[in-house]
């Protein structure tokens, strides 16, 4: 009876021997095929805290990075929008000096007010802008053109309305930090004295009007240069505030990206295989094991051992 016992615990512990070498090895193969030496707690409880925090800390830094780039992207298409509206009033500078100018006569007049048409229609299209399908200028009302234009009756443009929110879009950079990425375009465009939409209009109207002549158009039109020039004011302090934003969002997504880096070296180094240690590891774990089974050959029955393999 005692012979049989013994027997029986030697053949279990040889088998528990066995098991143990096998997943031995088999965790380091693992390691070496998946580059991974924690994946859950019970790989190294004392690392797997301090693993698990720098891989969530990593995740949201990434994220604010994300939407770093897309604000970026957006208040980059915004002063490109106002660099075009920049571009309009120039030209429609040089129209109304050349319109005030006494030689200009009435058919010259016209063709200059044609040109200040079309530049009403890059301005409407720029403030209309979107990137992304959402609006630039519309506050936080985003899925809709924030400009709307009034026509007379024989369809002629007389007016531009604002119909975008009153409050910013923001985007969160960072734990309770934000920062504006869709202006409010009445504030851009429709400043007191300096409205980018009358002022346009009512230099094309000036020039097609027919009781304006000669000295008299020249004051007119002289005096739409002073709102054009204010106009531009407008638009230049609008464009200096994104691009200010956009420097402070290149300092603060450059930072992200050191701590995003910081993170990922953590985890490497807290959870990726040290690939010639867990080769050697691997080794003695196979060594180990061919020595156990070569050992069992010799005190466990063949067909036992077969079984065991």
């Amino acid at each position: 009876m005692n012979i049989r016992v013994t027997g029986q615990s030697q053949t279990a512990s040889t088998i528990a021997n066995i098991q143990r070498q096998s997943a031995g090895q088999a965790k380091y193969q693992n390691q070496v095929a998946s580059g991974l030496r924690v994946e859950r707690p019970s790989d190294d409880p004392t690392a797997f805290p301090a693993l698990a925090r720098a891989r969530a800390d990593g995740l949201r830094f990434a994220a604010f990075g994300q939407t770093m780039a897309d604000a970026t992207t957006t208040l980059d298409a915004g002063v490109s929008a106002l660099g075009e509206v920049s571009a309009v009033l120039t030209q429609a500078k040089q129209i109304a000096i050349e319109g005030a100018d006494a030689t200009t006569d009435g058919s010259g007049a016209e063709a200059l007010a044609t040109q200040v048409d079309g530049l009403i229609q890059r301005a409407l299209a720029a403030a209309n802008a979107q990137v992304n399908g959402r609006s630039l200028f519309g506050g936080t009302a985003t899925t809709a053109p924030p400009f709307r234009t009034v026509t007379d009756p024989t369809g002629l443009l007389t007016g531009v309305t604002y119909a975008g929110a009153d409050e910013r879009g923001r985007a969160l950079i960072g734990p309770d930090q934000t920062i504006d990425t869709q202006y409010v375009g009445s504030e851009a465009f429709q400043r007191p004295g300096g409205d980018l939409f009358q002022t346009l209009i009512g230099l094309r109207d000036d020039l097609r009007n027919a009781t304006l002549t000669g000295p008299a158009r020249s004051a007119a039109l002289n005096a739409r240069l002073g709102q054009v020039d204010a106009t531009r004011t407008a638009i230049g302090e609008a464009t200096a505030e994104q691009g200010s934003s956009l420097v402070t969002l290149e300092a603060i997504s450059a930072r992200a990206s050191d701590l995003k880096l910081d993170s990922d070296i953590k985890v490497g180094d807290l959870g990726s295989t040290d690939y010639a240690e867990a080769v050697v590891r691997m080794q003695e774990q196979q060594t180990s094991l061919q020595a156990t089974l070569a050992v069992s050959a010799k005190l466990l029955q063949p067909s036992l051992l077969d079984f065991i393999r």
